[in-house]
């Protein structure tokens, strides 16, 4: 078993029933059945009922999330609910004390716009460990209000950082935010205004 990691190919409404991927591979063995489930990158999970090519049928807020709209390039990563690949907040947990874990993923950065920069699956807040060649890049999701992200520049020299469909610190997120490995190593992305990230540069 094994997590996939894909992208939106397209806008996704928030009532939509339907959503169509990048790439998609049922998971199950036979059938895509009840144990199938995928998370977008902005947290909502939603359980997979069925699937023609890329185009996948999805029962909304699923696990407790909300349901919301998605922009093309989100990133979606999808598999069995049994995966133990999944986080923890992926299946039910008895919590005896409240216990905060801040989400991390390793990113291996590609492409050299936007649309084809590696995407990002762990929903906010998360730690971002960025690596790869230098001029290669990460796409961020386009933001809701209160989402933040960590990210660490840790590739072979300048990395790029797009928001296709949002924006970064007022300009348009097709238009990149370098992070060096020598100055600014790292970059702490929030969201206070929809849509739109702002950066607070560090050397983390």
């Amino acid at each position: 078993m094994a997590l996939s990691t894909t992208y939106a190919a397209g806008a996704v409404a928030a009532s939509a029933k339907y959503a169509t991927l990048n790439a998609f591979t049922n998971p199950a063995s036979a059938g895509i059945g009840p144990n199938t489930i995928g998370r977008f990158a902005t947290g909502e999970y939603v359980l997979i009922t069925g699937a023609v090519g890329t185009t996948v049928e999805m029962v909304r807020g699923y696990m407790g999330s909300a349901a919301k709209a998605h922009s093309l390039y989100e990133g979606f990563q999808y598999g069995l609910v049994s995966d133990p690949l999944w986080p923890a907040a992926a299946a039910p947990v008895d919590v005896i004390a409240p216990v905060t874990i801040t989400n991390a993923q390793e990113v291996t950065l590609t492409g050299t716009t936007g649309t084809d920069a590696a995407v990002v699956v762990t929903p906010s807040p998360a730690i971002l460990n960025c690596s790869g060649t230098s001029g290669a890049g990460v796409n961020l999701p386009v933001p809701t209000v209160g989402m933040s992200y960590v990210v660490k520049n840790t590739s072979s020299g300048t990395m790029k950082v797009y928001c296709v469909g949002g924006s970064i610190n007022g300009t348009t997120g097709t238009t990149a935010v370098s992070l060096t490995t020598t100055g600014t190593l790292g970059d702490q992305f929030f969201c206070a205004t929809a849509g739109a990230w702002q950066g607070a540069p560090t050397s983390v």
